[in-house]
C-alpha cells in the first residue's frame, strides 16, 4: 500500500471522527438547553406571587406571662423576636452589609461584579468555599422560601426569588428581614434574640465592637458561637479574629474611621451570661403553662402558637405560684418517706373570679420527667373531704348545724350491691353528735347517716351544681368520697361558699394579643347558685369548726382559714380542702401507681403543706379583700317542714333560748331591762361557752329565756394539743371507701 492510500484513509477516519464528535457536542448542547429550560421554567412556576412577597413577615413565637408580668414561657419552632429597621443601629447594618454584601446598596438581587471577584479569589487561595457570591437578598430568599440542598434548580430559583424580591421590597425591609430572619447560632435566630443570648441587651444598645461580632457568626454560627468558642479557649481568638476581619472589611469600605476601627480590635470579648441562656420552653409554672397551651392549641391551632406571635397574659401570680411549688417539694421532702407519700398537687383560685393563681401539677419529679397533671387530670377519691357535700345537701333540705346525726351504724348494702360496713378510727361508736361536732371529727357513721336521710341522688345534684363536673354514683358510700373527682373540681366547689353562693368558671387566660390586635378577652364567669343562707353561713360554720377544733387544727396559723380533710380508707389519697374570704386552695397527696401510703391522713400530709402555702399567698394575693359572706337565713318553707318532719329524730336538740333582742320581738318592745342577764355564747355553736371555746360572744338574754346547754364541739379532749404540727391533726379519724 503506497503513502498517498494510507493517508487519504487517515485523512476519512479523522473526519468521521470530528462529524462524531460535533454531533456528540450538539446533543449534548442540546440536552443541556432543555434540562435548564425545563430547570427555569420549574423555578419560575414556583416562585411565590408578589402578593406573597409583600406580606411575608418573620414567624414569631408565643410568649406566655403571669398576671403579675413575668414571663412564663416562650413558643416557637425558631425563637426569635422581631425588630424594626428604625430600632436597628447603623453600626449593625453597616457590619453585616461590609461582611456579608459590600455592594447591597448598588445591585438588584445579583452581584455580577461580586460573583467574579469570589471566584478569582476561591482560585488563587487554592479553596473554592473561601468565598461566598451570594447577596443578603439571595440569603434571604433562601431562607425564607427555599431549602439549603445545593441544586441546579434551587439555585435558579434563589436567582429569580431575588430579582422579585428587589423589584417588591425597599433596601431597608430587605435588611430588616434578613437581620429578624437569619439564624446567629445558640439557638438564636433574629438580631433581637442574638444581642439578648450574646450581651444581653436590647438591639438598639449594642456597640460597634459588639455589632461587628454578630455580624460575623451567621457564615458559621455554630463554629463562632463564642459560648462554645470560650470552652475551648479562654482568649476566643477565633472569634476576635472573625470579628476583626468585619472590623478591616468596614474600615476598608469607609463606614468607620481607622482609629473607631483600631480601638474596637482592642476591646476584650465580654458575653452577658456565664452559659448560653435557654431562649424557649416552659421557664416558670411548667403545668399551668402546659395547660395554657393546649387551650390554645384548642383555640388556634399548632401553627399558630408556634408562629403567629401571640402575647397571652395569663391568670397565674408568679410569687403565688413560687410559693406553692415550694411548699409541695417540702411536704415530699418532710413526709415523703415517713408516709410514703410519692406525688402531691396543688391549685389555688380566686373564689370570686375564678383566676387560677396557682397550679402545681406535681413535685416529684422535674417537669422533663413528669408532663402529666395531677391537678387537672388525675381523678381521685376525695374521701371524707366530700363530706362537704353530704352536709351542705342536708342543710338546703333545712337542717341545721345543731341536728342531732346518729354515730350508730347497722351493717347495710351499697347501691353496688355489696356488703357496706363504717367504721369511724376515733373514740365515737355510739350515741349522737351535732352535725358540727360530726364533720368537725370527721366521723364516718354521721355522714353515712345523713346521706341516707338526705337521699344520694340529692347529695349528687347539690356537688354538681357547686362545681363538680365528673360523673357521681348516686350510692351511700358516695358520702365518704367513693366516686373520683380532679383536684381543680373541689376547688372550685368550696370556693362557692367562700365566694357566698357564687360559683366561678376556672379562668386560665384573661387576654391574647397578635400584631398589637386584641384576639380574646375574657371576664369571669361566676353563676348565682340561689342557695339559701343557712347552708352557706352552715357550712362556712362547718368547715370553720374543723380548723378550730378539728381533724384540720394543722392550718389554724393561718387567718379565717376553713377546710376540711380527706383520707380515703385505704390511705391511697390524703386531701385538704380550705379557704379564706379570698382564696381557695386544694391539697392532694398520694401515689400516681396507686400504692397505698404509710397511714397517711389528710391533716398530717395536705394540711401542713396547705397552711405553709396559704400563710403566704393571702399576703401576695392581689385581689381586693373581701370577707366571709354571712347571708341572711330565710324562714322555712312550707314543704322543707313536711321535709324535716319525715327525717328521723335522732336526738333532742339542745335549747339555746331567744336573745334579748328575739324575746322583745315576742314579749313587746316596752319589757323591762331590770331581768336581762349577760351569757358567754360560743361563737361557733351558739351554745353556752367553755373554757375550750376559741371565739367567744357575749349576749343579753331575759332571766329564764338564756341558753343553758354548753358547747359540746369545743372540749378538753378537742382542744388543740402542744404538740407539733404535724400530729396535731392525728385524730383524723376518717374511713372513706
Amino acid at each position: 500500500m503506497d503513502h498517498k492510500h494510507l493517508l487519504r484513509r487517515v485523512v476519512v477516519s479523522l473526519k468521521w471522527t470530528i462529524l462524531w464528535v460535533e454531533i456528540v457536542a450538539i446533543l449534548l448542547l442540546a440536552s443541556g438547553l432543555a434540562v435548564a429550560a425545563l430547570a427555569f421554567k420549574d423555578a419560575r412556576d414556583l416562585i411565590p406571587s408578589d402578593d406573597f412577597i409583600q406580606n411575608f413577615t418573620s414567624p414569631e413565637g408565643t410568649q406566655i406571662w403571669s398576671a403579675d408580668g413575668q414571663l412564663l414561657a416562650r413558643l416557637a419552632v425558631e425563637h426569635r423576636e422581631l425588630v424594626k429597621y428604625r430600632d436597628i443601629p447603623q453600626v449593625m447594618l453597616d457590619a453585616i452589609v461590609a461582611i456579608e454584601d459590600q455592594r447591597f446598596h448598588d445591585h438588584h438581587g445579583i452581584d455580577l461584579r461580586g460573583v467574579a471577584r469570589a471566584v478569582v479569589a476561591n482560585i488563587s487561595a487554592g479553596d473554592l468555599t473561601q468565598q461566598g457570591a451570594s447577596t443578603i437578598t439571595q440569603q434571604l430568599a433562601r431562607n425564607i422560601y427555599l431549602s439549603p440542598r445545593k441544586t441546579v434548580t434551587r439555585k435558579l430559583r434563589e436567582t429569580l426569588l431575588a430579582i422579585e424580591i428587589e423589584r417588591n421590597w425597599t433596601k431597608p425591609k430587605i435588611l430588616e428581614t434578613y437581620l429578624n430572619q437569619v439564624f446567629f447560632g445558640a439557638g438564636a435566630y433574629g438580631i433581637q434574640a442574638a444581642s439578648q443570648v450574646y450581651f444581653k441587651k436590647d438591639v438598639g444598645d449594642l456597640t460597634l465592637p459588639e455589632a461587628a461580632l454578630l455580624a460575623g457568626l451567621p457564615q458559621r454560627p455554630t463554629s463562632f458561637n463564642p459560648y462554645r468558642v470560650r470552652r475551648q479557649d479562654k482568649e476566643m481568638t477565633l472569634c476576635k479574629n472573625r470579628r476583626n476581619a468585619v472590623l478591616n472589611r468596614m474600615e476598608s469600605g469607609g463606614m468607620i474611621s481607622a482609629d473607631e476601627a483600631e480601638k474596637a480590635r482592642q476591646t476584650p470579648i465580654k458575653l452577658g451570661h456565664s452559659t448560653a441562656p435557654q431562649l424557649g420552653g416552659y421557664y416558670q409554672a411548667h403545668h399551668f403553662v402546659d395547660y395554657v397551651v393546649q387551650k390554645l392549641i384548642n383555640t388556634y391551632g399548632e401553627d399558630m402558637v408556634l408562629k403567629g406571635g401571640l402575647n397571652v397574659h395569663t391568670t397565674i401570680h408568679s410569687k403565688m405560684q413560687a410559693a406553692a411549688e415550694l411548699a409541695c417539694k417540702n411536704g415530699l421532702k418532710q413526709r415523703g418517706k415517713r408516709y410514703r407519700v410519692g406525688e402531691m398537687a396543688l391549685i389555688c383560685l380566686d373564689p370570686h373570679t375564678g383566676y387560677i393563681r396557682a397550679m402545681v401539677g406535681g413535685a416529684s419529679k422535674p417537669w422533663s420527667q413528669q408532663q402529666f397533671n395531677c391537678a387537672v387530670q388525675a381523678k381521685r377519691q376525695p374521701g371524707s373531704s366530700f363530706k362537704f357535700f353530704v352536709y351542705g345537701t342536708a342543710l338546703e333540705q333545712g337542717w341545721s348545724t345543731s341536728k342531732g346525726v346518729k354515730v350508730d351504724w347497722i351493717p347495710m348494702r351499697d347501691g353496688a350491691n355489696k356488703f357496706w360496713v363504717v367504721r369511724n378510727h376515733g373514740r365515737y361508736r355510739t350515741g349522737t353528735l351535732t352535725m358540727l361536732r360530726a364533720f368537725a371529727s370527721s366521723i364516718n357513721t354521721c355522714a353515712a347517716n345523713t346521706i341516707l336521710a338526705v337521699g344520694p341522688g340529692e347529695v349528687v345534684e347539690f356537688a354538681h351544681r357547686l362545681g363538680i363536673k365528673s360523673k357521681l354514683a348516686p350510692v351511700p358510700s358516695l358520702a365518704l368520697g367513693s366516686s373520683e373527682v380532679t383536684v381543680l373540681e373541689m376547688a372550685v366547689a368550696y370556693g362557692a361558699i367562700a365566694a357566698g353562693g357564687r360559683r366561678a368558671e376556672p379562668m386560665a387566660i384573661i387576654r391574647v394579643e397578635a400584631g398589637g390586635k386584641i384576639l380574646e378577652e375574657h371576664t369571669p364567669t361566676v353563676t348565682k347558685l340561689n342557695l339559701k343562707g343557712r347552708t352557706i353561713n352552715g357550712l362556712t360554720r362547718l368547715t370553720r369548726a374543723v380548723v378550730t377544733s378539728g381533724t384540720g387544727r394543722v392550718v389554724r396559723g393561718v387567718p379565717d382559714a376553713h377546710g376540711k380533710t380527706g383520707t380515703t380508707d385505704d390511705y391511697k389519697d390524703a386531701w385538704f380542702v380550705g379557704f379564706t374570704a379570698d382564696l381557695v386552695t386544694a391539697v392532694w397527696g398520694g401515689n400516681l401507681d396507686n400504692t397505698p401510703m404509710r397511714r397517711g391522713y389528710g391533716g398530717t400530709i395536705s394540711a401542713p403543706v396547705w397552711a405553709e402555702f396559704m400563710k403566704k399567698a393571702v399576703k401576695l394575693n392581689p385581689a381586693k379583700p373581701h370577707k366571709i359572706v354571712q347571708l341572711k337565713e330565710e324562714p322555712l318553707e312550707k314543704e322543707e317542714e313536711e321535709a324535716k318532719e319525715e327525717q328521723p329524730e335522732l336526738a333532742p336538740q339542745p335549747d339555746r333560748g331567744p336573745t334579748a333582742d328575739q324575746a322583745r320581738a315576742i314579749l313587746g318592745a316596752d319589757s323591762s331591762d331590770s331581768n336581762l342577764i349577760r351569757v358567754r355564747i360560743c361563737s361557733e355553736t351558739g351554745f353556752v361557752a367553755t373554757v375550750h371555746c376559741p371565739a367567744v360572744s357575749e349576749d343579753q338574754y331575759f332571766s329564764g329565756s338564756q341558753p343553758t346547754t354548753s358547747c359540746d364541739l369545743h372540749t378538753a379532749a378537742a382542744s388543740p394539743p402542744s404538740a407539733p404540727d404535724d400530729s396535731a391533726a392525728g385524730d383524723d379519724s376518717e374511713s372513706g371507701d
